[in-house]
């Protein structure tokens, strides 16, 4: 998967500015991938190189000019090529872990530390998947009218919501494996 091929996916709903797309994503697919406004801008500048999206400049007299893209027919062609070729397994890279791992060397308070702001990261992404993106997805699937895709976009809330728990319950079980400070320092 590619941040492209999530661009083109949201274009295919509506035309939309830059700043839009970064709004939409923020609330509708950062649950399983997390980008940021110069990373969307640096795609769509690629994506209109490869004729994929349209620009059309939009002057504004109290802001500067707006930048509207659209899905070309070449763009929704590459789309729906994406969508029916399967995904291969993700490659993994957690620097959380990373430090776990090797975490003998701060010995079990500092281990401590690391599951525990884990944790605690852990459990505001759950807050904000459980709370705040659903309306979000009610609000974009009005918005764009397609009530049927919210289904699928639920579904993939769901899988972050599912994995958040477990990453969550495994932290919450690392965590209490560990040895307690008072017997640390006794040795």
């Amino acid at each position: 998967m590619s941040l492209q091929h999530l661009i083109l996916g949201i274009l295919n709903y509506s035309p939309v500015s830059g700043y839009d797309l970064n709004k939409a994503f923020q609330a509708s697919v950062k649950h399983f991938w997390d980008t940021d406004q110069s990373q969307i801008y640096r795609a769509l500048y690629r994506l209109h190189d490869l004729g994929w999206v349209t620009m059309k400049v939009v002057e504004q007299e109290s802001a500067p000019d707006k930048k509207i893209y659209g899905l070309t027919e070449a763009g929704r062609d590459e789309l729906r090529r994406w969508l029916a070729t399967p995904e291969g397994m993700p490659s993994l890279h957690e620097g959380w872990l990373g430090q776990l791992f090797f975490a003998q060397e701060l010995k079990a308070a500092g281990a401590r530390k690391v599951l525990e702001a884990r944790i605690a990261e852990i459990r505001q992404i759950l807050r904000r998947y459980e709370e705040d993106v659903p309306p979000k997805a009610a609000e974009y699937a009005a918005l764009y009218n397609t009530p049927e895709d919210a289904r699928f976009w639920l579904l993939t809330l769901d899988y972050g919501i599912r994995r958040m728990r477990f990453d969550l319950e495994w932290a919450e079980r690392a965590l209490a494996k560990l040895v307690p400070e008072a017997e640390e320092t006794k040795s």
